[in-house]
């Protein structure tokens, strides 16, 4: 145990999440195998168990592994060879699972693109990743003969409406009119043919491509090897100090396009032998439904918790529910102890309701906030086996305990590399002590028990022409403990004078009147200092102050996510930037 007067000061050295824990968990083994593999040996006594949920299906640990075989034997027909990309867009059902499985036992990549995204971005994904077979879902013959001319994709496998609740794979694939366009559900027939061994498989290869959030610019696709997806595993489980994930069913809402989705949520879900709720649809007219399948762990956002607490049936029971952990965006003190509320009110006792936060470089595994104490103003620890250290953002010097600056992450779960963009690759790292290190883009402070305290992301500030550097997101939660406020999102302006100014999106607790009396009332409050949970009261400085207030129902989101859509309001902000000003001069 490291003693308060042995703390060097610098997170780096001291490790200070470390304290408590086993030499094993502080250096842990990866084991060099794939992901497949590892699921296999990890749930060879779990056989019977239920892995998936999804829709009307439930799917047991040794069908899915069942299905995964056939569908690989198939794809290696279809001529898939080690390293290639297979390119996946559908919501998130079973069978985009066992598909990424069957790619991975054969030492293929998969990437899930986003099936809500346009043809031409769909089509410019796969041309980038020269997929040989494109999977998607409920495409008519037309769509995907098009595709094929669109794009070097060999051989189209469309997933039908009318099978997502069948388990079948015994189809006749040559029904279809072009050889080359096949059912999902013919894979069977065609795997029958394929008798060939399997490749070598390691963690050092590649396994899947997901994609940063995009949140402030264009997503990048992000490689991840098997020992990535492990490492991450392996971190979570000895860093929650229990044998497996808090809870034994799982729901999982964020698309697999993200890694919160799939190799957070579904991955870790499965790597903890437990059983994934998948829920491909939700939304406010159904969120009952995947709510009545007995969910213990949430992996889910502020918005999610907001769409609970809107539209659960008032008697409807939730005692299920142990853990609610929100990724993506960040969830206040003040919104945590909403959820509580709401939970009590459903007979959910002493839910454990925290924030995790990661990246998609870092199989959206930063810091962890189960098995541990909740401190909701925090994201949780630092994770254990791993290293961290808060830099200044320009010059990389290692800050101390407490003091604000760039999260820096080092450890196996550390991504290889940005897809066919080594210049942004080697940007995004940087050599340390004899470690490589990842610059999360995420501000904050690590304080001496290891948590980690987010202020804000690197790439949203602005510098006035005073030279001031102003961070929207530190001015986003703050605005956000004011009592009236639901949830909130600035941004930039541009300012004659300025250069630069702030604006901020509201969006109002249900039953307060957007009026200029309510933005005045925001502003005294804002002049007078606000009241936090952990810092006291907090005065913006005169230049923080938002110029522009404009009261919204709701906040736009990154297609497929939950993530605030930042460009869409800086956009809107300029267009709009001579109305609702409260300031001309700051």
């Amino acid at each position: 145990m490291i003693k308060n007067q042995d703390l060097t000061g610098f997170a780096s050295i001291d490790n200070p999440q470390n304290q408590g824990y086993s030499f094993w968990a502080k250096h842990p083994i990866i084991p060099n195998m794939s992901i497949y593999n590892a699921l296999k040996a990890i749930n060879l006594m779990y056989q019977k168990k239920v892995a998936i949920d999804c829709l009307e299906i439930e799917v047991t640990y040794n069908q899915l592994f069942k299905d995964a075989i056939t569908i690989s034997r198939a794809l290696k027909e279809l001529g898939v060879r080690k390293g290639q990309i297979v390119s996946i867009s559908m919501p998130n059902f079973y069978q985009a699972v066992a598909a990424f499985l069957a790619c991975n036992r054969i030492g293929a990549v998969t990437t899930f693109l986003d099936p809500n995204a346009s043809k031409k971005e769909i089509y410019s994904y796969l041309n980038i990743f020269e997929s040989p077979i494109y999977i998607n879902y409920n495409a008519t013959e037309e769509e995907n003969i098009k595709c094929k001319k669109e794009t070097g994709v060999e051989y189209i496998i469309t997933l039908s409406n009318k099978n997502i609740n069948n388990l079948s794979l015994d189809n006749d694939y040559r029904i279809t009119t072009n050889k080359n366009i096949i059912d999902f559900n013919s894979l069977g027939s065609i795997a029958e043919y394929q008798k060939k061994g399997l490749p070598s498989n390691s963690s050092k290869d590649d396994s899947l491509i997901l994609f940063t959030s995009g949140s402030t610019g264009k997503p990048k696709p992000v490689v991840l090897t098997n020992k990535n997806v492990i490492a991450a595993g392996v971190y979570l489980k000895n860093s929650s100090k229990v044998e497996s994930l808090n809870g034994e069913r799982t729901l999982v809402c964020v698309p697999f396009t993200y890694p919160y989705g799939f190799a957070t949520s579904t991955l870790m879900t499965l790597l903890s032998s437990k059983t994934a709720i998948l829920a491909p649809n939700l939304s406010k007219d159904n969120i009952s439904q995947y709510l009545k399948k007995n969910p213990n762990i949430i992996f889910g956002s502020p918005a999610l918790l907001n769409l609970m607490i809107r539209y659960t049936p008032e008697k409807q029971d939730l005692s299920s529910i142990t853990t609610y952990i929100s990724g993506g965006d960040f969830l206040t003190p003040k919104h945590s102890k909403r959820g509580s509320e709401f939970f009590e009110a459903h007979q959910a006792h002493n839910v454990e309701i925290g924030n995790g936060s990661g990246n998609a470089e870092t199989v959206s595994c930063g810091t962890n906030p189960t098995g541990i104490e909740i401190r909701p103003e925090t994201a949780g620890k630092v994770l254990v086996g791993t290293s961290a250290m808060i830099v200044d953002p320009e010059t990389l010097e290692e800050k101390k305990y407490n003091e604000e600056g760039l999260l820096c992450v080092s450890g196996e779960h550390v991504f290889k590399e940005y897809y066919g963009m080594p210049e942004e690759t080697k940007k995004a790292k940087f050599e340390k002590n004899g470690k490589t290190y990842f610059k999360t883009g995420t501000l904050g402070f690590i304080d001496k028990d290891g948590y980690f305290t987010l202020t804000g992301r690197d790439s949203r500030f602005y510098i006035m022409s005073s030279l001031n550097k102003v961070y929207c997101d530190k001015i986003q939660t703050l605005l956000s403990y004011i009592d009236i406020i639901n949830e909130c999102a600035v941004v930039k302006v541009p300012d004659e004078e300025l250069l630069y100014v702030n604006k901020a999106y509201i969006v109002l607790k249900d039953g307060i009147a957007p009026t200029e009396e309510t933005k005045e009332y925001i502003m005294k409050i804002i002049k007078d200092g606000i009241n936090t949970i952990n810092k006291g009261n907090i005065q913006l400085k005169s230049y923080e102050i938002p110029a522009y207030i404009e009261f919204v129902e709701n906040l736009p989101r990154r297609q497929g996510t939950d993530k605030i859509n930042y460009e869409e309001l800086e956009k809107d902000a300029e267009e709009k930037r001579d109305s609702s000003k409260l300031v001309k001069k700051l």
